[in-house]
């Protein structure tokens, strides 16, 4: 067996849940709770409608819950769905290796729900999955838009595939057997970004890591060098140079990024946006001026940003999510930005025409003498119409959500209940509240999964 499968599959099945900091339960348990709400939230979507009218329709039956629908299917199908509903508003967190949670809790709820897993072995699985993604994206300087792969799939899938077979139990070849698949199966193009096949990312992701363990499990072969062999997933998926074997794998069990790494997001759009979303709408709420006070907004970004808000000018309001003028320009507009940002009649209103046409993006090298004081940094410069000038700069590590500025535990939850009550009836929602919020004491999953099913269709 390689050595880096080898090692990672020795992590996935020998770390104890005690040797696991609690700091990261913590954080795990938010990121979940956080997951399901936007799952329910993407199961009132039209695309979401589709993948699950195309899971109930290509699907085996099966124990594991469809969120937001009365669906009962087969693992692998449950994982494609929940990821992809996870992702459908790109609500869901973000961090590490792209979005941890709309690839890793899919991955890891089919399983529990399989075998009757605890709150607790579910988190444990879940934060396995993210250490491994996390760290195997660490060990390279894979940039994302140079070869035009999205990172939650690349790196996702493998992360998936250790959750699933930690909570499966597989021996140590089985698993370096299912990273081995995994290995195989990662996708999703930035190009896609801006449409409804972007969640399908997230959601294939879990999937096909689920797939790898429950086929490892079967007794499927893969090659014991697919990950980090000389033409294996890291050389095809990163590129020649790009990565160093030995740092994917150097800090596993002693390093734990999860308590560190996953921001959960206070605007349903691509999280390139949100640091000017904070900048701006702090502005707007300090000085009290509209859109209509406003000459001109300046956004600065790095180079890479053109790899991922991909539309200056949205044709359609779900562009809008990878469009930071438009985002800008509807925090302008409603002070605000939430999930009905982004329907069509609100891009096609006349005065958010006029404020998208006041937003200039100005792309600037790393280390210009413009950009140098604000490291990982969307500057905001507002020009009002008075003659004054206001600028804020908020990064991605001090932004609302991060580990350094986190939600609080009632905006959380408000968040899971504006997300849920498009599913679900209140009462319900209340009670998913309770019970996904104690996660780590559920002894059985399957009580909190029955709550964030819909009632059976007539």
């Amino acid at each position: 067996m390689g050595q880096v499968e080898e090692r990672i599959a020795e992590f996935i099945l020998e770390t104890s849940p005690e040797s696991i900091p609690e700091e990261c339960y913590r954080v795990a348990r938010d990121g979940c709770f956080d997951c399901v709400g936007v799952m329910l939230a993407g199961a009132a979507e039209p695309h979401g409608r589709i993948i699950a009218d195309f899971v109930r329709r290509e699907g085996a039956a099966g124990p594991c819950t469809v969120a937001g629908t009365d669906i009962r299917t087969a693992p692998a199908m449950a994982a494609l769905a929940n990821g992809t509903l996870a992702h459908a508003l790109d609500y869901d967190d973000m961090g590490g290796f792209g979005h941890p949670s709309a690839v890793l809790l899919p991955a890891a709820l089919s399983i529990a729900e399989l075998n009757g897993t605890s709150g607790r072995e579910l988190l444990a699985a879940y934060i396995i999955g993210f250490e491994v993604a996390c760290h195997l994206s660490r060990g390279t300087n894979y940039i994302q838009g140079e070869r035009g792969f999205h990172s939650t799939a690349v790196f996702g899938t493998l992360g998936a595939a250790a959750a699933a077979c930690r909570l499966l139990g597989l021996s140590r070849r089985q698993t370096v057997m299912a990273l081995g698949i995994a290995a195989s199966t990662p996708s999703g193009v930035l190009q896609n970004f801006g449409t409804h096949t972007k969640p399908l990312h997230a959601g294939m992701a879990a999937r096909n890591g689920v797939m790898a363990a429950l086929l490892a499990r079967d007794g499927w072969l893969s090659s014991p060098d697919a990950v980090a062999g000389p033409i294996g997933w890291a050389m095809a998926y990163l590129g020649e140079g790009r990565y160093d074997t030995r740092a994917m794998v150097r800090d596993l069990g002693r390093v734990w990024l999860t308590r560190e790494r996953i921001v959960i997001k206070k605007y349903p759009c691509c999280g390139s946006n949100h640091s000017a979303l904070d900048s701006l709408l702090g502005l707007m709420r300090e000085y009290g001026f509209t859109a209509d006070d406003v000459e001109e907004v300046e956004v600065y970004g790095l180079p890479g940003i053109a790899h991922v808000l991909l539309y200056p000018e949205p044709e359609y309001a779900f562009q809008g999510k990878f469009s930071i003028n438009y985002c800008v320009a509807t925090a302008l507009v409603d002070g605000r930005v939430d999930i009905e940002s982004f329907r069509d009649e609100k891009l096609a209103r006349p005065e958010l025409k006029e404020a998208l046409r006041k937003v200039e993006i100005k792309v600037v090298p790393k280390w210009s003498p413009d950009y140098a004081h604000h490291p990982a940094q969307t500057p905001v410069t507002v020009r009002l119409k008075d003659g004054r000038v206001l600028s804020r700069a908020t990064n991605r590590h001090t932004m609302r959500g991060s580990v350094t500025n986190p939600l609080t535990p009632e905006e959380l939850k408000a968040k899971f209940r504006s997300n849920a009550l498009k599913s679900l009836p209140e009462a319900r929602v209340e009670r998913a509240v309770e019970l996904w919020w104690s996660l780590p004491d559920l002894t059985d999953l399957r009580e909190a999964t029955a709550e964030i099913r819909a009632e059976v269709r007539e």
